[in-house]
């Protein structure tokens, strides 16, 4: 299974790695581009015949073997090359390391998320020290056996555009075909794989000294970050792997994978046709994928980069981070997304979703103002194995044999009002036979919510003031939530008396009785009794005889958050049914 990331490590290493709504930048959002036989053609940049031998010089290609690549041919003509019977040795810090023991800082890390509450008890209930998880991880993942690295061969090298720009070595385009990847010798693996073609159009110079690092003998050189990563377009074809090492065997099989237009941090499509996946491993179990489609449109790169790095706790700068997202705070980070026949084979359980398309629509400044997922549909369902046998008894106690999901959803976002709506009837869930779930909404306050979702430090400096601003920040205007039961409640309940070895009945009258004493208690929380009276009779009405559930809450002027706090501590600002716009009901 190993030799799948190392393969496609391997393909890395082969390249450079009513409304004023317009789409960004100006392009259609019409569609995406799933194959990359479909996109329309790249003009290459040309080159400079009279530097271009000292370009090559630079890529470690005046002869065979000045760097890790070896060929058995060469023809350069003015800003062109093309090698033939190309060998492409891996530098060692391209291929996986021997473990030999987390660092402080990842024991920490692993010990903080194992002990939440921070008592130095496991989840388990044992006793736990970090020093007995560096013992416990250091026992299972002790130093292994390093890595041999795969044979990579092609059968053609090809560079257009050649030449020196700044003193710099750089190309308009770079093609390999027929690429072949075997097991290196004495590896303990047998994994092939084989590539139709992988193609690089004009790169920026940063990612192109990325590329000539990786054909030289030194080591790679760090991977091109931020506005430094640009090119055209990065497109394979032809992708086709057979897995056969110690923790099982497989296939996978990709007819193309594309990114194009990278640049300033934004990429226009990124596009891949034809996954499949199919693995049995040793220890019995198999995962079978297939994916007919998989597109974006207007990949807002910058966006998600800083906010991965800000998570993992790497180098960004949480400033500006907060900056672009109070800026354009409904900006999902792309334009245009759509999925194609997913389907699944995972353990005992099935998946299957026929599509899943969502569209963004921005103003003249480029800001996101509406979010469109259209219907989709997804359907789980238990496998013919010993697993899905289990999974399917799951089912059954609840009276279905698989469960078949839809849903939707529309936002709207006024960015100068900072107003997020989602209008009623365009966000649900549902699952067939069972219950509806429909919500609606209308609040302000995302420009803070994003802030302090990035700002730790502020956070960690005074978090009471942070907390502060943001219920300050943030007021509801208006939610509904409604939920329609079509037999799933009782079906549940039944199915938790039956495992409990409980009458049914029993377990209803039990839900009852907290919510016929919660008038009692709400004024210690600060709301009317009046408030409580209606929900808990709302919700002993479904419980006794599921229908609609609907519970909603609509004041007059906005309800900032702040008030809800107040309302815990203050007697004199308790919330009433009036207050809120509360109603509840089970029709």
């Amino acid at each position: 299974m190993k030799y799948l990331l190392t393969g496609m490590i391997a393909l890395t290493l082969l390249t450079a790695c009513g409304q004023k709504d317009n789409p960004a930048g100006g392009g259609s959002r019409a569609s995406v581009v799933f194959a990359e036989a479909d996109l329309p053609d790249v003009k290459v940049r040309k080159g400079d015949a009279a530097t271009a031998g000292a370009a090559l010089s630079a890529l470690s290609l005046a002869e065979s073997g000045a760097g890790r690549l070896s060929f058995d041919g060469s023809d350069v003509k003015g800003d062109t090359a093309v090698f033939t019977n190309v060998t492409l040795t891996m530098p060692e810090d391209a291929m996986p390391e021997p473990f030999e023991g987390l660092s402080e800082e990842e024991l920490q890390g692993i010990f903080a998320y194992m002990d939440m509450d921070g008592d130095g008890i496991a989840d388990d209930g044992s006793e736990m020290t970090i020093e007995d998880l560096r013992a416990e991880m250091n026992a299972v993942y002790g130093p292994g056996v390093p890595s041999v690295p795969p044979v990579i061969k092609a059968a053609k090298l090809e560079f257009d555009g050649l030449g020196m720009f700044d003193g710099q070595a750089n190309f308009g385009r770079m093609t390999l075909t027929d690429i072949t990847i075997t097991p290196g010798e004495g590896s303990e693996d047998n994994n092939t794989g084989k590539i139709k073609s992988v193609e690089l159009i004009n790169p920026s110079p940063e990612t192109a000294a990325w590329v000539a690092s990786l054909f030289g003998q030194g080591g790679a050189a760090d991977f091109p970050e931020g506005k430094a990563l640009s090119f055209d377009r990065w497109a394979v074809n032809g992708v086709s792997f057979n897995l056969d090492d110690a923790s099982g065997t497989g296939t996978f099989t990709l007819d193309s994978v594309h990114l194009s237009d990278l640049k300033e941090e934004k990429a226009g499509l990124f596009g891949i046709s034809n996954l499949k996946f199919d693995f049995s491993e040793a220890a019995g179990s198999d995962t079978r994928l297939s994916l007919e489609g998989f597109g974006v449109r207007g990949i807002n790169y910058g966006l998600f980069s800083q906010a991965v790095q800000a998570g993992a706790g790497a180098a960004t700068d949480p400033g500006a981070l907060a900056s672009a997202i109070q800026t354009d705070p409904a900006n999902p980070g792309y334009d245009v997304l759509s999925l194609k026949a997913l389907k699944a084979d995972i353990v005992g359980v099935s998946l299957d979703m026929p599509g899943l398309d969502s569209n963004v629509s921005r103003d003249n400044q480029g800001r996101a103002t509406k979010i469109v997922t259209k219907p989709f549909s997804l359907t789980v369902a238990p496998r013919d194995n010993a697993d899905g046998e289990e999974f399917a008894g799951m089912l059954a106690s609840v009276g279905y044999e698989k469960l078949s999901f839809s849903g939707a959803g529309e936002s709207l976002y006024d960015p100068d009002a900072d107003i997020v709506t989602l209008p009623k009837g365009k966000n649900f869930w549902q699952l067939e036979n069972g219950f509806k779930l429909d919500f609606s909404a209308k609040y302000e306050g995302t420009k803070a919510i994003a802030a302090a979702s990035v700002q730790q430090d502020a956070l960690a400096a005074d978090p009471e003031a942070m907390l502060d601003s943001l219920m300050q920040a943030v007021a509801v205007h208006q939610v509904e939530l409604a939920y329609a039961d079509a037999g799933f409640f009782n079906k549940a309940l039944n199915a938790y008396a039956t495992q409990a070895g409980e009458d049914p009945e029993a377990v209803r009258k039990s839900l009852l009785l907290p919510l016929a004493m919660l008038p009692m208690f709400a004024p210690q929380a600060g709301v009317d009794a009046a408030v409580a009276t209606e929900f808990a009779t709302a919700l002993s009405g479904f419980i006794q005889d599921p229908k609609k559930l609907t519970i909603t809450l609509a004041p007059k002027t906005p309800l900032k958050a702040q008030a809800f706090m107040e309302a815990g501590t203050d007697p004199a600002k308790k919330l009433t049914k009036e207050s809120l716009g509360f109603s509840a009901s089970n029709k």
